[in-house]
């Protein structure tokens, strides 16, 4: 019996690379003998390196110019698959399949193929309307009759991440409140005093740790330095990479407060409980899926407010609308509620 090969192309970013994984968790339930190959970048591979789920993973550096995608003709010349996933609409992941040998490519339907995806790929999923890109993700699946299973990130720590976990936490005398505070957009950002506001009250009012998780880019330590300088409380600070790092920290925590961006999907995977602030984006399309909803802030579909299809605009403004009163009594909600796994 000949082994199925099968591609996926899903570069980036670490918010829609953690939707990935769930989608190959179903995939290689239903497919336990193929081979699975996933096209990523080196950010998003290091997030997601140890699942034991994935066969091969090819690096791809855009970064690299012209010289990288030679590296990866060079990497996939001798290989061809039987289906290609082309989960990720945009030019650049478009040209990548060009250079992957397939009796199948199989991308999004006509009406969703951004940026020309429809003439890279010769079968398409059928239209739906808009949804979660996580259950988008899934129609793929549903087209090929793939059943679906219980929903399963499955996320893998090796002994060594797990000793650091645990030489991390020791010496923290208290459970830890997590603070995401920025994303890839400043539009999708809370403000400072709110976090400040909230990070006293979590601190004095539910004895938890505060404690500010990220990556060690000069915008988040900006903004770490102004939140600290407004608490009374003594945040710890945790920007750092590798992102490894980051995962390990957030799984350890008691609570989650983040916008949307990658480190919260990356807690909801982990099953932490996790309070999502949005506004800036509909979090019907990209906010937490399907965990946690009563921990959901939603300030882009307000009560009273009609909410139309699911949508990828944006409403300017809308992260102004949440208070740090609505945030705290989130947090007391999570901790009163959930035990965390």
């Amino acid at each position: 019996m000949t082994q199925e090969r099968i591609l996926i192309i899903r570069l980036s970013a670490l918010g829609d690379v953690v939707h990935t994984l769930a989608f190959v968790n179903r995939l290689r339930k239903a497919r336990p003998h193929a081979h699975i190959t996933w096209i990523l970048q080196p950010l998003t591979y290091d997030l997601v390196k140890h699942q034991d789920n994935v066969d091969r993973f090819v690096v791809f550096d855009r970064k690299g110019g012209l010289a990288a995608y030679k590296k990866l003709r060079s990497e996939l010349e001798h290989d061809e698959f039987d289906r290609v996933f082309m989960l990720q609409v945009s030019l650049k992941a478009s040209f990548i399949s060009l250079l992957a040998k397939a009796k199948e490519k199989l991308g999004f339907d006509i009406r969703r193929s951004r940026e020309l995806q429809w003439l890279f790929s010769n079968r398409r999923i059928p239209h739906r309307k808009p949804g979660h890109v996580l259950d988008q993700f899934f129609e793929f699946l549903d087209f090929l009759d793939i059943p679906d299973t219980p929903l399963d990130w499955a996320i893998r720590f090796t002994d060594e991440e797990l000793d650091y976990r645990h030489r991390f936490f020791k010496v923290i005398p208290r459970d830890v409140a997590a603070f995401v505070i920025a994303s890839s957009n400043p539009e999708k950002d809370w403000t400072v005093e709110g976090y400040a506001k909230v990070m006293d009250d979590v601190d004095e009012r539910l004895g938890l740790q505060p404690m500010i998780v990220g990556g060690p880019s000069d915008y988040e330590r900006e903004l770490a330095e102004r939140i600290c300088d407004l608490c009374r409380s003594k945040p710890l600070l945790a920007l750092e990479k590798p992102v490894r790092h980051t995962l390990l920290q957030l799984s350890g925590s008691k609570v989650v407060v983040a916008p949307d961006t990658g480190p919260m999907h990356m807690a909801v995977a982990l099953n932490v409980p996790t309070v999502a602030l949005y506004g800036h984006t509909d979090p019907r399309r990209c906010g937490p899926y399907r965990r946690f909803q009563d921990l959901l802030i939603d300030a882009y579909n307000r009560p009273g407010e009609t909410p139309g299809t699911v949508t990828r605009k944006t409403k300017k403004g809308r992260m102004l609308d949440i208070t740090p009163d609505e945030v705290f009594e989130k947090i007391r909600l999570a901790v009163e509620t959930y035990e965390k796994k």
